[in-house]
């Protein structure tokens, strides 16, 4: 019986052909993922700037204060303590700046060298750097650089350009791939950082016979006393534990992103498969219903179907898994241009691997086949005694009834959004918002057929002038037999839909992010530093200042801390905090909402808190400084509303200034009264907005950090436009009888061949207004949750996405047909039937 079955295949190759393209697009994108899965696992972060060291106390933010690394020097299990500093350093020579293939950041470390014994580093040509203005330079950038000992070059630090002299060139013992460094004297590198008497790291030396567990277990405890509860700042690595701590090193902990693609792509490739299946047994209905009439039993129905997709998910996965593994590479690619993961990211192809791939790929193909199951059974052994097409059969009014229903759903909360008809906010509406999306795509993949039908009938007699013959044909069977297309127009239209709203509602949160950071913003300039490049000195805010005496110039920095207010009952303490360190008056280029005292005239042991931390005024603050072992008390004198500038800590720069944190650098100057453009050196990387050009910075990068979702949405799409053109082709490929009998009434081939196109046409294009139209809706009631969102409609709508996969989807729907319908016409003999 079931080799019976397998003789029918042959008189549907398409059915066949389909469903292995399907699970084999499915198997391949599953592979790719897991081998890159598969990679995070068994990846060791390579450990480069400590390697010459067993153990390095590291920290999250604020630094190694003087007090710790004296803490863990006494130890008398440890040799030395090696203070280490880390600081953007972008090098100049002879004007050009060099660029190292290979390194992580497209610019070198600045260290003390003092701390290049950590690698080990060891000269090779000159002499350590002993005064300001001198600089060590390693090998390898030294060598692309073309530069040596005696030259002249220039170093930009903090917003800020200096000449300096290559007194060295020093080369690692220790593999160095990821990162360049330049080392200057100790004094100088705490200059150049602004970070004082702090350090980033210590590098920790075992005293002779000390091993690396005693070691570790002796470093923690000390430093267990620099940590308060639930603020760690302080770090002990030991092992490949110590590559974490080299901040120019990625570290891809978990990989959540990939796991939820390989997860969501298994998902959407059982939906591709099963639909696949089920068209082809609706394709070979008649074969099904000869076989349950010569009394074939349910039973070896349904075993031929797993016998058929066991085998096929065999042939898929030998296919799928060459192509994943050369797909994998240009997913890592694109997730290190997301900064996922590093350059020293390498993929691995492990048999294991390769085993789950094809373990899932059978779980698809196994799911799939027991939903075409229940269609097969459904055939009845009296349809074998009748030749009724059932092509011509409408679609059931239930799948109509269904989307209707959500799409009214969807409705509802959308005017409760747009007429305030209960207040909600916060979390509230976001799920509010998430729920309208969840219903008009699901609503949109049920009634696409019937809008591609309705679309039909409209243009039926426009088409038929245009082409009388090609186009009549095509619109009569779109109409007729619209039940023939519901399977691409559902995968299409859910596919298209779901781009739309998710990038059109990313698109929104991310200009709601912008407008909420900027609207307190009274500045007329706002100066950063270039991503990863640190921090802006004292000296370049000072500078505006001394441009015009009248101007406001107000530098602000953020460190973690710990938070409690006296008086308050164990366990209701706020969470660890961002405290934000003000030089100048904050509230000349701030709007506040205040109450209290401005934070402009904070004394000593006075702070300005933000409402959310719960505090009021006159309440007595125990704040935990990063690196410091003891609280310091401070009493609430202002409290302002929350800001996205500000965190709920704000506290004067020169109120830090006895704990050694480098009260000296800003990660924002903000400038009211006076243009600092003329004072950029166009060699800084420090960037420069005034506010509307701040508002769109924002935007693009609240985008930037939320790249994951639209992208999972864009490889849903492409996998329903997989499975929408497959079924298009598979529909075409058993059209042969249809074709030759055009042919017969004298049909030319062209003719036929234009039909084709014309049934992709009538088949994307309606998809594509409707997902643009749901996408417009949907953002339109998003925009109007917002103040003034309502105007900014259009550029929430993601045209740049949906106009290329629209435009995709229609030349895959056409060069697919015509591919299909020149083979189907390869053997066609005119005259034949």
């Amino acid at each position: 019986m079931a080799w019976l079955a397998w003789r029918t295949l042959r008189w549907h190759p398409g059915s066949l052909m389909g469903t292995l393209v399907t699970l084999v697009v499915a198997a391949t994108a599953i592979g790719a993922l897991w081998f890159v899965v598969d990679s995070t696992d068994r990846q060791e972060v390579p450990v480069e700037r400590y390697a010459g060291t067993p153990l390095v106390v590291g920290t999250s933010g604020g630094g190694i204060s003087p007090g710790l690394a004296a803490t863990v020097d006494a130890l008398p299990e440890v040799a030395a303590a090696v203070r280490d500093l880390s600081f953007p350093a972008v090098l100049f020579v002879r004007g050009t700046r060099p660029r190292m293939p290979g390194d992580q950041r497209p610019w070198p470390w600045g260290h003390g060298w003092s701390s290049a014994r950590l690698t080990p580093f060891e000269l090779t040509e000159g002499r350590p750097p002993w005064a300001p203005g001198e600089v060590v330079i390693d090998a390898r950038l030294a060598a692309v650089a073309r530069t040596g000992v005696g030259d002249r070059v220039e170093v930009a630090v903090s917003g800020t350009v200096q000449a300096h002299e290559v007194v060295g060139v020093a080369a690692a013992r220790a593999a160095w791939r990821h990162q360049s460094a330049l080392f200057f004297s100790d004094d100088h590198a705490a200059d150049l950082s602004g970070r004082g008497l702090r350090a980033d790291a210590l590098g920790v030396h075992p005293r002779p016979g000390v091993g690396v567990e005693a070691l570790r277990a002796a470093v923690t405890r000390a430093v267990e006393p620099y940590n308060a509860p639930g603020l760690r700042i302080a770090r002990v690595a030991v092992g490949a534990d110590r590559g974490g701590q080299e901040n120019n090193i990625v570290v891809a902990e978990g990989f959540n992103t990939l796991w939820f693609l390989v997860w969501v792509t298994a998902l959407v490739s059982a939906g591709m498969v099963a639909a696949a299946m089920g068209l082809s047994v609706r394709r070979r209905g008649m074969e099904i219903a000869v076989l349950r009439a010569v009394g074939a039993r349910p039973g070896q129905i349904r075993r031929m179907l797993v016998a058929e997709a066991v085998l096929l998910a065999v042939v898929a996965t030998l296919v799928a898994i060459p192509l994943g593994m050369l797909l994998a590479p240009a997913v890592v690619a694109r997730f290190r241009d997301f900064g996922t993961v590093s350059v020293a990211f390498e993929v691995g192809y492990h048999p294991l691997a390769m085993w789950w791939t094809f373990a899932l790929t059978l779980a698809i193909a196994l799911v799939a086949s027991l939903a075409s199951v229940r269609r097969a059974l459904r055939i009845r052994p009296g349809d074998a005694l009748g030749e009724a097409p059932a092509e011509g059969r409408r679609l059931g009014r239930g799948r109509l009834a269904a989307g209707s229903t959500l799409l009214a759903g969807a409705g509802v909360l959308s005017a409760v959004q747009v007429w305030k008809l209960v207040a909600v906010g916060g979390v509230a509406l976001m799920g509010l918002q998430f729920g309208t999306l969840c219903l008009a795509v699901a609503g949109v993949g049920l009634v696409a057929p019937w809008v591609v039908l309705v679309s039909g009938k409209l243009v039926r007699g426009v088409v038929a002038r245009l082409s009388p013959v090609a186009g009549f044909l095509a619109v009569a069977n779109v109409v007729f037999n619209h039940r023939r297309f519901a399977g691409a127009v559902g995968s299409l239209a859910l596919g298209v839909t779901l781009v739309g709203t998710v990038v059109g509602t990313q698109l929104f949160y991310d200009w709601r992010t912008a407008a909420h950071a900027v609207e307190d913003v009274r500045a007329d300039h706002v100066l950063r530093p270039s991503a990863g490049q640190g921090a802006l000195s004292e000296e370049l805010r000072r500078r505006v200042l001394d441009r015009d005496g009248t101007s406001a110039a107000v530098g602000i920095a953020s460190m973690p801390v710990a938070v409690s207010v006296e008086g308050r009952p164990p366990g209701q303490d706020p969470p660890p905090a961002t405290a934000t360190l003000v030089t100048g008056d904050i509230t000349r280029v701030l709007d506040l909402s205040l109450r209290g005292r401005s934070p402009g005239d904070l004394g000593e042991g006075e702070v300005a808190v933000s409402e959310s931390l719960g505090a009021e005024l006159g309440s007595l603050l125990r704040v935990r400084i990063p690196g410091e072992a003891q609280d310091a008390r401070y009493t609430v004198v202002a409290v302002y509303a929350d800001t996205a500038e500000l965190g709920s800590v704000s506290l004067p720069a020169q109120a830090v200034a006895g704990t050694n944190l480098p009260s000296r650098q800003h990660e924002r100057i903000y400038v009211r009264g006076a243009d600092p453009g003329p004072l950029a050196d166009p060699r800084v990387p420090v960037e420069s907005f005034t506010k509307q050009e701040y508002f769109w910075q924002m935007s693009e990068e609240s985008a930037q950090r939320n790249r994951t979702l639209p992208y999972v949405s864009l490889l849903v799409a492409l996998l329903c436009l997989v499975a929408a053109i497959n079924s298009l082709c598979m529909g075409l490929l058993d059209r042969r009888r249809e074709f030759t009998g055009l042919r017969h009434l004298g049909t030319r081939r062209r003719q036929v061949m234009r039909m084709a196109c014309w049934e992709g046409l009538f088949t994307v294009a309606p998809v594509v207004v409707l997902a643009l139209a749901v996408t417009a809706w949907v953002t339109f009631v998003h925009a109007v949750s917002e103040p003034g969102g309502a105007a900014a409609t259009l550029s929430l709508i993601p045209f740049d996405w949906l106009v290329p996969l629209g435009a995709g989807a229609l030349a895959a729907a056409m060069a697919g047909s015509l591919l299909v319908v020149r083979a189907a016409l390869r053997n066609e003999r005119h005259g034949t039937a």
